[in-house]
């Protein structure tokens, strides 16, 4: 079975969101409009260990209090976790949270996100260039991912998946078909503006700036190489310098394939690299590392990660809190009230389902997507008191997961 990996963050940040799609053996293929990694990977499965006791990571814990419906506060005023945005607004925060969750990383600003998702994309591509010929590492690296990703020569397929979506759509409701119709449409005619962007980028001259960097270390660019069409051996091993060299992102992949007991990508001998040690370097860039931790400590199938129940729970919380709701929706429902409520699983499942309304996260808007909101969002067994707890999370965590995910003001 597949474990795949979404975003917020995929989709951070990854989904994201980075934890619902997993990395395949050709490497991370950019989705969400030619930004968003999606990822491939063997699933573990679904079955629960006995608990440990011993801590597996030093990350500090924000623990989500875990309260029976008869204690829950009185109900705060209604939010936008209910509202629908307007569907150019869903469709902008899909392409911002796309290009956030690695451009970020490798340094672009958030002005120049901003302005990539509104679609000044000739402005900052000639800006980039500019400032990348000058010597800038941010420019440089940010250049390079574009180049290798957003202007490689498949990327025509993701438009065409997208154009199927619109001839699905008639399985939805009128209104749905409308809203959802509008938003694919709309990335439909950026993927043009894109392609008409990608005439000003010269790939190779890109590609060799970065790997002058790559050479003196750079981790970020280190990770833009891995990403640059290599053979799976090469790859890892640009993956694992990268790593070296502190680049989150690039820990968090190897700590994925590990866990998922992909060959060679540990390394090997005194270099072996270890998958908790490499989750715990990137938690604090990279939520989806602690849904991962979550996951190895709950279901006790990581190598080197024992089992520890309340690690997995305070985890899988502290994820959920930055937008990473994979393990929380994953181990909740396997939890007795004596340590989850199924309200908290099911209010942070209602949150979930508005983020990616919402268009956070990244990826392609698919009908399928679509249809799984709208009947999370609606579902006539959802309690009261589960939609209360769902309105505090998020008057306590949405601007965070906003922020994390890519997609806030």
């Amino acid at each position: 079975m597949a474990r795949v990996w979404r975003s917020n963050a995929g989709k951070y940040w990854l989904h994201l969101r980075m934890k619902k799609q997993r990395l395949s053996v050709a490497g991370l293929v950019i989705l969400a409009l030619g930004i968003v990694v999606w990822t491939t990977l063997p699933k573990r499965s679904d079955s629960s260990g006995s608990a440990a006791s011993i801590p597996v990571t030093t990350i500090p814990e924000r623990e989500t209090p875990v309260q029976p419906s008869s204690t829950l506060a009185k109900s705060v005023a209604v939010s936008d976790l209910w509202m629908r945005p307007s569907a150019d607004v869903a469709s902008r925060n899909r392409r911002k949270s796309g290009f956030a969750w690695v451009l970020r990383a490798l340094g672009a600003t958030e002005q120049q996100l901003d302005r990539l998702a509104g679609g000044d994309l000739n402005g900052v591509m000639a800006e980039l260039k500019q400032k990348a010929k000058a010597g800038d590492l941010a420019s440089i690296r940010v250049l390079g991912q574009l180049a290798v990703i957003n202007c490689r020569p498949s990327r025509g397929h993701l438009t065409a998946f997208k154009s199927r979506q619109i001839t699905e759509a008639q399985a939805l409701s009128a209104a749905d078909r409308d809203w959802f119709t509008t938003t694919v449409n709309d990335d439909i005619a950026f993927d043009r503006q894109m392609d008409s962007a990608c005439d000003q980028i010269d790939s190779k001259e890109a590609l060799s700036s970065v790997t002058a960097l790559g050479i003196q270390g750079d981790g970020g660019s280190l990770w833009v190489l891995s990403q640059s069409g290599l053979p799976v051996k090469d790859m890892q091993q640009r993956l694992r310098e990268a790593s070296d060299a502190g680049f989150a992102l690039a820990q968090y992949t190897l700590a994925l394939w590990i866990d998922a007991g992909r060959e060679g990508a540990a390394g090997s001998d005194v270099n072996k690299l270890d998958s908790v040690e490499l989750l715990n370097q990137s938690a604090s860039a990279v939520p989806a590392s602690k849904a991962e931790l979550a996951d190895c400590e709950y279901f006790g199938e990581c190598e080197g990660i024992p089992v520890d129940i309340d690690a997995a729970i305070a985890h899988a919380r502290e994820a959920a809190q930055d937008g990473a709701f994979s393990a929380i929706l994953k181990i909740g429902p396997h939890l007795p009230p004596g340590q989850m409520y199924p309200n908290e699983v099911t209010a942070w499942r209602l949150v979930d389902a508005s983020v990616q309304q919402q268009g956070c996260g990244g990826g392609i808007f698919t009908v399928r997507a679509m249809q799984n909101i709208m009947s999370t969002l609606s579902a006539p067994s959802i309690t009261a008191a589960a939609r209360e707890q769902a309105e505090q999370f998020w008057s306590a965590y949405g601007a965070q997961i906003k922020a994390t995910l890519g997609c806030g003001p």
